[in-house]
């Protein structure tokens, strides 16, 4: 049997979906990696696609349902024109959050299934083949996705050099915008032994930049250990096995900057100089409506505070913009606060209105026009930023982790302030020939707003 995957929303659903194609993979089956759009997938000859979905943001959720309805669409043709069978079997976080709906909405799919409890992933392929009655494997509360030494992990599509472990999921914390907790359950983190293995597994293949992922990278281990065992011990143990490789941190809340953890994120040469901190606002009054975790800390001062504590330290974040009741004050508060931090990396969303969420419900709701404006002038703010830190570093010498060749005596690579696909990248020139996966030195000659060009 041959099935596709298809990989929609986060980096988290990437690391779900190469424990699924592990999981098949083991089975006897070739697992490949498939495009969201049926059309433009070049494996005409697949048995079944699983289509792992995100129901994070409505812009997520309508891709979902578009790649969803596009894989159907290919099977009802493969079956017109009699060139066999191709199943579409979906997963995630859509079929979580929307259960119902979507079995009875879609009974073109052969089979749904939730978050978590990927060993159930082959009785969902092995279903029987009855599209009127679709498969379902969707749990009322997810569960951790590890089982007893861990899952086995197939990397879809080209081998890259980097790779994502999920630490944990599920949320503790209930911000009035977000609708995770309620399909996602509480934190679960995974055990510490597990993550090492997988961390040793995966540095066996090549691997050479580990990304830790979670909704919360700075709760870990708080329901499993206490405070005996958190995110900072993590950081170590990782640095200590035997290999040259960068560790990654992703998503981690201010909460977590305590001594103990930038005493870790310190002594460690392998740790990027690098924290992805969705921050979501800098004004006290919209954190509080946000009912963001920590919102009692004074960011400004905490990140300039980061800033002296790790000189060199890259800062990525994201913002929201027209959340309910957000004032022209409290926009120009964040505008003002993005020019005084300069960060290194800055994404944002203009406001989203969640089902189930209570800012949705919220009476002072921003017009969509303004939350557009606003997200429009935040990202002009930033670019001049983002421009003056690269230009920064030109004259200096870098390490550079390579990715694929692009020309004969060009690579394309990545720095320690960059992580995988949502941040710029390093075109390096050499003379000397480059292999992925190899970690190069590079002196920076030129810089745009976003990417570097360096020689070898």
């Amino acid at each position: 049997m041959k099935i596709g995957i298809v990989t929609l929303g986060c980096d988290k659903n990437t690391v779900d979906n190469e424990y699924m194609a592990g999981i098949l993979a083991e089975t006897g089956a070739s697992v490949v990696r498939a495009e969201a759009d049926a059309d433009e997938n070049p494996d005409a000859d697949l048995d079944a696609v699983l289509i792992n979905t995100c129901g994070f943001v409505e812009s997520a959720k309508q891709q979902s349902i578009e790649s969803i309805i596009s894989w159907i669409d290919h099977k009802r043709e493969r079956l017109d024109t009699g060139r066999g069978r191709c199943r579409v079997f979906v997963a995630g976080c859509l079929t979580q959050r929307y259960r119902e709906t979507l079995v009875q909405e879609l009974p073109e799919v052969d089979g749904f299934m939730g978050v978590g409890e990927f060993d159930k992933v082959i009785r969902l392929v092995q279903s029987p083949a009855d599209a009127a009655s679709p498969y379902n494997l969707i749990q009322e509360l997810p569960v951790v996705a590890v089982r007893e030494g861990g899952l086995p992990r197939k990397q879809l599509g080209p081998q890259a050099p980097h790779a994502f472990i999920k630490i944990a999921d599920g949320c503790n914390h209930n911000c009035s915008f977000c609708a995770i907790p309620s399909f996602k359950g509480r934190l679960r983190s995974v055990q510490k032994e597990i993550l090492l293995a997988e961390a040793k597994l995966l540095l066996s293949r090549g691997v050479r930049e580990i990304n830790l992922v979670a909704q919360d990278t700075s709760d870990y281990g708080k329901d499993i250990y206490g405070r005996d065992y958190g995110i900072a011990d993590l950081l170590s143990d990782l640095s200590a096995l035997p290999a040259d490789f960068w560790i990654r941190l992703f998503y981690f809340y201010p909460g977590g900057l305590n001594a103990k953890f930038l005493e870790a994120f310190q002594a460690s040469k392998k740790v990027c100089r690098y924290i992805d901190m969705p921050l979501q606002h800098l004004h006290p009054e919209v954190l509080h409506r946000m009912k963001r975790p920590h919102r009692e800390i004074k960011t400004l001062e905490a990140l300039e505070d980061l800033r002296a504590t790790i000189p060199g330290l890259a800062l990525r974040t994201t913002f929201i913009t027209g959340f309910p009741g957000e004032t022209n004050e409290q926009f120009d508060y964040l505008i003002s606060g993005v020019e005084r931090l300069r960060f290194n990396r800055l994404g944002a969303f203009p406001f989203s209105e969640e089902e189930g969420t209570p800012s949705a419900l919220f009476e002072d709701q921003v017009p969509r026009r303004l939350r557009q404006a606003r997200y429009d002038k935040l990202m002009r703010t930033q670019q001049p930023i983002s421009l003056a830190l690269n230009q920064e570093l030109v004259g200096r010498e870098i390490k550079v982790l390579i990715e694929h060749q692009i020309e004969e005596d060009q690579w394309v690579g990545r720095s320690e302030f960059d992580a995988p696909d949502v941040d710029g990248a390093v075109a390096v020139h050499s003379r000397e020939a480059l292999k992925p996966g190899q970690f190069a030195m590079a002196k920076v000659v030129a810089a745009d707003y976003y990417d570097l060009v360096a020689e070898a």
